[in-house]
């Protein structure tokens, strides 16, 4: 709004029909019900009304939509982090269903990938939140290469200062943080932990954030301080009390938190797949694992945590970074690239 004329075109549900969608889309899932109401097709299709409607009335130049939400008349930018083709190339073997929308069958993920497609067929361009992204959009989704423009996203919890003292050793402090503790690997970092502690060091402390409710059997562990769900502005602390970010996430469409650990002067353990690896540099910002290996991951943590020239390195880099992923920079690419849609 302070680089353009900005309007709304709104996208509202009230409390009765929001309710019913969301019955439409609920599904059980580890014992729990769960909804995938803004994917089902009625929810789509009066999205798609409810858009068109607002551009027949306000009639903007160029309309920007956070994920594919409809086909536009007037020319239209998606911003994504993730197409329907990645999300098929993951599917989970024991039930054919995908890693990250397990409430999805095939047949749904088919419908959503071809939604996706013709509407991908129709738009002014594709803003991709990576390069990897950007590059499995042409590679293989077929889009032309002039279509897809990156547009990394900001990230809320950056420090308003750069860091300039290097965590000395010995380095004991873990930290994870993510809501989808499955997904983003938190079971396998808490058995890295735990080897951690019986071998390395008893010290060895691991502080996990995220899922509202411990995910695993049992109780807490020992050594493991499970502080649940929390606002950003209580998350943005913790990088400050700790040693290295540990997400070596089994499903990543960008993974926000490890930018935010850098800023903060933290090395990061993650995977080598997705967006992880443009963002993560073995050696000189932290180290990438392969496989779900507790093992290999408790090593490369140790590797990490006992590397003093990561630590130095991560301090030289920290105020570009914090300076290129904030939401000024975000809008200044955007409006540049909608300046040329037709």
């Amino acid at each position: 709004m302070e680089r353009t004329d900005v309007v709304d075109l709104g996208l509202e549900w009230s409390t009765p029909v929001r309710s019913a969608l969301r019955g439409l889309g609920a599904y059980r899932h580890n014992g729990t019900w769960r909804t995938q109401w803004t994917r089902h097709p009625v929810t789509l299709s009066l999205a798609g009304r409810q858009l068109r409607a607002a551009e027949r009335r306000l009639r903007p130049d160029v309309v920007l939509q956070f994920g594919d939400l409809a086909r536009m008349d007037t020319p239209y930018l998606l911003y994504q982090d993730l197409s329907f083709d990645i999300v098929m190339e993951h599917l989970d073997p024991a039930t054919g269903r995908s890693v990250q929308a397990p409430g999805l069958s095939l047949d749904d993920l088919k419908r959503l990938r071809d939604r996706q497609l013709s509407i991908y067929a129709e738009a002014s361009g594709v803003l991709a939140m990576s390069h990897w992204l950007a590059d499995h959009l042409v590679r293989v989704t077929g889009l032309p290469e002039e279509k897809v423009h990156v547009v990394l996203p900001g990230a809320n919890s950056l420090p308003a200062v750069a860091p300039t003292t290097r965590r000395e050793a010995p380095r004991k402090r873990l930290l994870f943080v993510g809501i989808d503790f499955h997904r983003k690997a938190g079971d396998l970092v808490v058995a890295a932990a735990q080897i951690l502690r019986r071998e390395v060091d008893p010290g060895i402390e691991l502080t996990i954030v995220g899922p509202p409710e411990w995910p695993l059997p049992g109780p807490v562990p020992d050594g493991v301080r499970f502080l649940g769900k929390l606002p950003p502005a209580e998350v943005r602390p913790l990088y400050a009390e700790h040693d290295v970010l540990v997400m070596p996430s089994r499903f990543e469409a960008y993974g926000l938190a490890f930018i935010e650990a850098l800023a903060h002067g933290i090395p990061c353990v993650a995977r080598r797949a997705y967006a992880m690896t443009e963002i993560i540099e073995p050696g000189v910002n932290g180290d990438l694992v392969d496989g779900d290996d507790p093992e290999v991951l408790a090593r490369t943590i140790a590797g990490v945590l006992g590397n003093d020239e990561i630590y130095t390195r991560i301090l030289t880099r920290a105020e570009a970074l914090i300076q290129h992923y904030t939401w000024d920079r975000v809008a200044d690419d955007i409006v540049r690239i909608a300046k040329t849609a037709r």
